[in-house]
């Protein structure tokens, strides 16, 4: 593969980080109708109510999202490349530890909106199973979050540390962002046992925090990670040279 060919594919990864962020908001939170969500103690008529007053919406927007999630996998495969190449030993731990979150991620955010695909296919169904297909679709996300959390932390302790490049990845600054994003879905598990308030899967701390915090960084880090390869096109740097997992 000539250079030009690799650079065109290392370029594309990195956008469809801000291509899927900013079609994940459209189909999943607005033509979902998940901006604002669902109140957990609203009635279960009121969850099957939302599917028939929206259903064509909602059913574009969670079989769309289902598609474009998936373009989170070539971001994250650009940033393992990253870090492997600042990681370069036998042992990249950290390296395969965001290859895997970042993977893990796809399959947790693709769970929970098929349970509300599913919901939306039969919307004549009992109001209380669509009641929770919802609460499942809501708690997959907010509980199962410690493999996106890890793959935050361990690309921003890579960045950290990167004592072989001319330049940074990021600055210290947005590392630090990237672990505080990652801490945000914390105090998320609580959305387990608690259905009021702000720890709820409406709630400030259980959604307000965490999701927007998540998108804040995908910007954030596409714009170092594009502003570092475009640095590296510029001066020419060598990508044979200490290929990943060489000595």
């Amino acid at each position: 593969m000539d250079e030009q060919t690799k650079i065109m594919y290392q370029r594309w990864s990195i956008y469809l980080g801000p291509v899927f962020v900013t079609t994940f908001v459209y189909f999943w939170a607005y033509l979902g109708h998940n901006l604002p969500p669902q109140h957990p103690d609203w009635p279960a008529q009121a969850f099957t109510d939302r599917y028939l007053e929206h259903l064509t919406s909602i059913r574009v927007g969670f079989l769309v999202g289902l598609v474009t999630i998936c373009f989170y996998l070539p971001w994250t495969g650009y940033v393992t490349a990253r870090m492997m190449r600042i990681e370069r030993g036998y042992y990249p731990v950290l390296s395969w530890l965001q290859l895997l979150g970042g993977c893990l991620t796809v399959m947790v955010v693709s769970i929970s909106m098929w349970c509300w695909v599913v919901a939306a296919q039969r919307p004549e169904r009992s109001p209380e199973i669509t009641q929770m297909l919802t609460d499942a679709g809501w708690l997959m996300n907010d509980n199962v979050y410690m493999c996106t959390t890890l793959q935050m932390f361990a690309m921003a302790l890579c960045f950290l540390h990167d004592k072989k490049s001319k330049l940074p990845v990021m600055p210290n600054w947005a590392c630090y962002v990237t672990i505080f994003c990652g801490a945000t879905f914390f105090p998320a598990s609580l959305t387990a046992v608690l259905r009021n308030g702000p720890f709820a899967y409406d709630g400030l701390i259980g959604f307000w925090l965490p999701y927007p915090a998540w998108l804040v960084w995908m910007f954030i880090a596409s714009y170092y990670l594009l502003k570092d390869m475009n640095r590296r096109v510029r001066e020419g740097e060598d990508d044979g040279a200490a290929a990943p997992g060489s000595a």
